[in-house]
């Protein structure tokens, strides 16, 4: 794989992660913070402040996949490859697809703003970094 490629992936993904860290920690902040509650779930009142927590570590687990990649780039396997975009494309769809289904999208335009340079950066890099399939069957 060609270096430049490699370096200007690496720049993608390095906004890629720096984004998906950033929602990561407010995530995880959410975890604490009683005014996330949801005072009206009879019986589970920090119900939302436990899938905050639980996103929290999904966000970081998908991350740190993409900064093995980004740190693999040119010797990621077809499997590692394939694993990280199929975690990073449903992280993602989780930011994306609530948006036009319910209505739901982030609390504030700098996290949407966040959540965007994280899904560009994260897709495109992992697309400068596709391993090329070996079609003469070996």
């Amino acid at each position: 794989m060609n270096n430049k490629i490699v370096a200007i992936a690496r720049v993608f993904f390095l906004f890629g992660i720096y984004a998906g860290l950033r929602s990561f920690w407010f995530t995880l902040s959410y975890t604490w913070n009683p005014e996330f509650a949801a005072v009206n779930f009879p019986g589970g009142e920090t119900h939302s402040n436990y899938h905050a927590f639980r996103e929290a570590l999904i966000a970081l687990a998908v991350n740190l996949l993409l900064i093995r990649a980004a740190i693999k780039a040119s010797s990621i396997s077809n499997e590692a490859w394939n694993i990280t975009l199929f975690m990073a494309i449903f992280y993602y769809a989780g930011w994306w697809l609530a948006w036009p289904i319910w209505g739901y999208h982030a609390p504030v335009i700098m996290a949407d703003i966040t959540h965007l340079i994280g899904t560009v950066g994260g897709l495109a890099g992992l697309a400068l970094i596709r391993p090329k399939h070996n079609t003469n069957g070996a």
